[in-house]
């Protein structure tokens, strides 16, 4: 690399044409970059705009469903006791009590088979309901279900749902109909409830596409109240018949746009539409889309101030692997004939030199592990992790810093043939005249026949070290006769003294005759056979 940078220099105009290219195709990416982040992010808000209608539907079909479930108990409990005796007493009680449990109705009232009220809570403000559309319907025949009408206006002109079922004998002849009146007010207290945010909506429609009620009020939703007509978008989710469904469309009753979610309900049957407005949940997607221009602006504006120091920190870099390659010719001749495998890296850990040394450290010449990956290289995963912790920490370190020098780098490696070997490394950090880091150097030693024997010096001293805890020692006062020199063992037998200490100690005994003990052997003898020859002349 560095002869081929010395044969064909590259001249200061090209280097800056091609850094002004790479300039410009790094800003293009960046705002290409800051265009997909930024859409990104809006489709993530758009997400959790969707989610969060369809959650908020779920919570108002629950509500739906609970409130009209409590109404047709209430309702269904009087159907129980008028089929019995339309007439009982009993049965206006049970509706006056029904009235006061259910809180939220404006009536609860009985009619017999003509129409005419018999019960209600509180006092009916019509005495017959025979002309109204409601009675009609269960009159004409068996109707199983809850009956749900299109909202009625009240005598004093707000709207309600009607509720009924019909009364039936046994037989099942037609008796009269049980009705409850729902303040369409309630249902929009309860939409008010929900987090839509300021310009959020929800409205409720019933199976007839008729408006029941909606938050918030807008101009002539009473006179809308009851409509059927709706287009767009909205027209075509309805007639998907799909029991969700999620859009975003322009509101045609006050010109918001809105992500909403369409729910259709069974029972009851309902149509349920609540909408997040998008200037409200893209309110910090726009400000992070203001913050990305001036980011990208500035950025821009930055990369073409570094492109002018470019062309002065090129210039100074070639001369710094100029210098790097001079010294490296000066140690080349010394590595080429070392046992030691000699080695330099550039800062960002690719081999620039290796020894042939290697060939008989590790089994691959120099052009062979050069080519290798670092994945082939044969580290352990552990030595990897230590060579790359050294390298980060090099590019942190202040210039001219030497840490390495004294602090040995151990690694297991594999040869080529599969045998693992034990190295030791010896880093070097290699600095710019102006404290630029520009590589390392450094030395492998095969450590592999000295950690044997340092494994080998273990085991022989702990080896010693066991036998020396099996050498046998006596200790202490031994109780022995003052006449026959027997020892007392600490059984209280007594034994000779050579025998005591051969099953105490490893001594063994050979038995012989001191000087003295000789002499008075000698002396002894002669006195008997003196006393014998004396004996025999008498």
């Amino acid at each position: 690399m560095n002869d081929t940078l010395r044969s064909s220099p590259i001249t200061p105009s090209t280097f800056i044409k091609a850094m002004g290219a790479l300039l410009a195709l790094f800003n293009l990416a960046l705002v290409a970059s800051a265009v997909w982040v930024l859409l990104q992010s809006r489709r993530h808000y758009v997400e959790r705009a969707e989610a969060a209608t369809q959650n908020l539907a779920q919570v108002m079909e629950d509500h739906v469903e609970h409130t009209v479930q409590r109404i047709d108990l209430a309702i269904q409990s009087l159907q129980d006791e008028a089929e019995h005796d339309l007439r009982n007493p009993r049965l206006g009680s049970l509706t006056r009590l029904q009235f006061r449990r259910a809180e939220i109705l404006d009536s609860l009232q009985v009619a017999d088979a003509t129409g005419r009220i018999l019960h209600a809570a509180p006092a009916p403000s019509a005495l017959s309901v025979a002309d109204q559309d409601f009675f009609r319907h269960l009159q004409a025949g068996p109707a199983p279900n809850l009956f749900i009408s299109k909202p009625v206006r009240s005598p004093d002109g707000t709207w309600d749902l009607l509720l009924a079922r019909r009364i039936e004998r046994a037989g099942g002849g037609f008796v009269g109909v049980v009705f409850a009146l729902l303040p369409t007010e309630q249902l929009a207290r309860t939409m008010s409830q929900m987090d839509v945010g300021r310009w959020g909506s929800v409205s409720l429609r019933g199976v007839d596409l008729s408006l029941l009620a909606r938050y918030p009020d807008f101009t002539g939703q009473q006179q809308m109240t009851g409509d059927t007509h709706i287009t767009g978008i909205y027209l075509q989710a309805v007639q998907a018949n799909r029991a969700s469904m999620q859009f975003t469309e322009n509101s045609v009753l006050d010109g918001f746009r809105r992500t909403y979610t369409l729910r259709k309900t069974d029972h009851p049957p309902f149509y349920i539409l609540v909408g997040l407005a998008q200037q409200e949940y893209l309110r910090v997607w726009r400000h992070q889309v203001a913050l990305a221009i001036v980011a990208v602006l500035g950025l821009a504006s930055l990369s073409l101030a570094l492109g002018w120091q470019a062309r002065a920190s090129w210039i100074r870099q070639m001369a710094d692997q100029a210098r790097l390659a001079a010294q490296e010719a000066r140690c080349r001749l010394l590595a080429e004939n070392a046992t030691d495998v000699i080695w330099s890296m550039d800062p960002e850990g690719r081999l620039t030199y290796i020894s042939p040394a290697i060939l008989r450290q590790r089994g691959w010449t120099a052009e062979e592990f050069m080519a290798l990956g670092p994945e082939e290289r044969a580290l352990s995963r552990k030595s990897s992790e230590a060579i790359r912790e050294r390298m980060e920490k090099a590019h942190q370190l202040p210039s001219g810093s030497q840490p390495f020098e004294e602090d040995l780098l151990q690694a297991t490696v594999k040869h080529r043939d599969g045998r693992e070997l034990q190295v030791e490394a010896q880093w070097r950090l290699v600095w710019s005249e102006d404290g630029h880091l520009l590589g390392f150097q450094g030395v492998t030693r095969d450590i592999t026949a000295r950690k044997r024997m340092e494994v080998e010096r273990e085991r022989l001293i702990q080896d010693l070290t066991h036998a020396l805890a099996d050498v046998k020692q006596l200790s202490g006062m031994l109780p022995i006769c003052s006449n026959c020199k027997k020892v007392r063992d600490d059984h209280g037998y007594w034994s000779q003294i050579e025998t005591y200490l051969s099953e105490h100690s490893e001594a063994t005994f050979t038995h012989g005759v001191c000087p003295e003990c000789a002499q008075t052997f000698r002396e002894e003898i002669q006195a008997r056979r003196a006393q014998k020859s004396e004996g025999e002349g008498s």
